[in-house]
């Protein structure tokens, strides 16, 4: 199955109308191979290629494409050349009065001058019959002779040629709302109720309140135990002072913001005199 129903081959110098037959072409739904970015003269690899896999090879013939002197016109000629070897694939057409060099110049054209983007001349209607036959459709110059306004005409016509791309283009489906995707189902679990167990050891919260009370309690004996000995301390030292066998005050007291007058007394007083060595032991 070719991939290109036509493939065009023009010079340089003419790409304007070149580009004129593809728009009127493709309006017909052919499918047409047309490089409009070619700078090169000679023909690619990709280029015979493309020509190869086309049912029909379209060489539009001018002044420029038949002047041999150009280098542009090289490669019209080459491809020109590769369809005539290939059989029953080529059609020329004359965008002016210009005569290609032989062999060319016995093969039929169909005449393209005058035509523009609103005039269609005979050799147009001609060429598309052409086209359309070696593709196995018909009819399509009664096609190109309807109005634009003119539908119900197409719509007959499409529905004499029910098998034409013209009568099977695709209407634009309707884009079907994206469905919203359904949130995964969650699984519901029972809460397990808690249970301690008989011997588990009571929790933190339950520890500290009942360390509460003990700490303070502590704290309290410690502090009245302070004080209870203070106390005791107080009144040891406030009791009467120790006295001697005889009955001698060893240490006099006196009131408080007062110096014992045995420290301003200067006189020392005589030491005590020893007594007799008492043997207790027996």
């Amino acid at each position: 199955m070719a991939r290109y129903d036509v493939f065009l081959a023009n010079a340089l110098a003419d790409r304007e109308k070149a580009e004129l037959i593809v728009r009127r072409l493709r309006a017909l739904k052919f499918k047409v191979r047309y490089d409009k970015k070619r700078e090169h003269t000679t023909p690619t690899p990709k280029d015979y290629r493309d020509a190869d896999n086309s049912r029909s090879i379209l060489v539009l013939w001018s002044k420029e494409s038949c002047n041999l002197s150009s280098r542009d016109s090289d490669w019209v000629h080459a491809i020109a050349h590769h369809a005539r070897s290939k059989g029953d694939v080529l059609v020329q057409a004359g965008l002016d009065s210009a005569v290609p060099d032989e062999p060319f110049s016995s093969d039929p054209r169909f005449p393209l001058a005058g035509m523009g983007p609103r005039k269609l001349v005979i050799g147009y209607y001609e060429l598309v019959e052409t086209l359309g036959s070696r593709d196995g459709r018909s009819g399509l110059r009664d096609w190109l002779t309807l109005k634009a306004s003119d539908k119900d005409g197409k719509e007959a016509w499409k529905q004499t040629h029910p098998e034409d791309p013209l009568a099977q283009v695709a209407k634009p489906k309707a884009t079907a709302a994206p469905t919203p995707k359904a949130a995964p189902a969650r699984a519901e679990i029972s809460p397990i109720p808690f249970q301690t167990p008989p011997s588990a050891t009571p929790a933190p919260a339950v520890i500290e309140d009942r360390l509460g009370p003990i700490m303070l309690a502590m704290v309290g004996a410690i502090i009245l135990g302070m004080l209870v000995l203070s106390g005791a301390l107080r009144s040891g030292t406030t009791g009467t002072a120790p006295a001697s066998p005889d009955g001698t005050l060893l240490v006099e007291q006196c009131p408080a913001g007062q110096i014992p007058a045995y420290l301003l007394d200067q006189q020392v007083r005589p030491p005590l005199e020893p007594g007799p060595i008492i043997d207790d032991t027996e």
